[in-house]
């Protein structure tokens, strides 16, 4: 017996905005944000090392701190991080509505420069039009309110039924938590849903962990091609989702 995908989670970043302005690796990415953070502070009298110095301090320690969130070891909120990036650049008493101030500072420049990824608006209106429940999972270390407000920008919103962001809820993908606590959420089984992301490693790997069957977006060359895990299938923009989707069928 056979039925239609009746659930469709896509990821945020690189799939339906992209926030990389012109940087094209992670975590330099990063680095309009944390100038803003750091000429906030400084702004206020914080005495900060050069900022290269501290840029690369915070781009030392970042990757350890994802992968930690992502192994399930350790929450991650911008917030924390900027505190923990003060402390080992011997930055002391700054006080924490600042620290917090300069998180706004960090994200908001961050989103900012967000562009929403071609075909993503008509996507998600073909879907929902198809009947298909729609969500949104994302891995950051931003608030999700901010998040939100983008996809209002770009009047993106509409289309979601539900919508989880990893630090908000300390559920960071490939784990399978946060793809079934959404697919709870849309009363979908697994094996009825689809995840279309741009990384092999946190959205096929983890939407398979999940059950689900996945969609590689080859939407920029940031994580390389799929090697240890296969997607079930792979698009080159966005428009090809619609039409490829009302023609797949998956065994209940």
């Amino acid at each position: 017996m056979e039925r239609q995908i009746e659930a469709v989670i896509f990821d945020l970043g690189g799939t339906l905005i992209e926030y990389a302005g012109p940087y094209r690796y992670w975590p330099e990415l990063e680095t309009p944000g944390l100038q803003a953070a750091y000429d906030y502070l400084q702004s206020n009298g914080v005495i900060l090392p050069p900022f290269s110095e501290f840029r690369d301090s915070a781009f030392a320690s970042l990757p350890g701190r994802w992968q930690e969130a992502t192994d399930g070891k350790r929450n991650l909120h911008l917030v924390d991080f900027l505190a923990e990036l003060l402390e080992a650049n011997s930055v002391a008493d700054v006080p924490s509505d600042w620290i917090g101030e300069a998180a706004q500072a960090y994200q908001s420049t961050i989103c900012a420069q967000g562009v929403m990824i071609d075909g993503a608006h008509d996507a998600l209106a073909d879907l929902k039009e198809q009947g298909y429940k729609i969500a949104l999972l994302s891995n950051t270390m931003f608030e999700g309110s901010i998040h939100v407000a983008d996809l209002q920008r770009f009047n993106l919103d509409p289309y979601f039924d539900a919508m989880l962001f990893s630090a908000d809820l300390n559920m960071w993908k490939p784990n399978a938590a946060p793809y079934l606590y959404l697919l709870d959420r849309l009363q979908a089984a697994p094996t009825n849903a689809v995840f279309i992301g741009d990384s092999p490693h946190h959205d096929v790997a983890g939407g398979k962990e999940a059950g689900m069957h996945t969609v590689y977006f080859r939407s920029s060359d940031r994580f390389g091609e799929p090697d240890d895990v296969q997607p079930d299938a792979t698009i080159d923009h966005l428009n090809e989702l619609p039409h490829m989707l009302s023609g797949w069928t998956v065994g209940i």
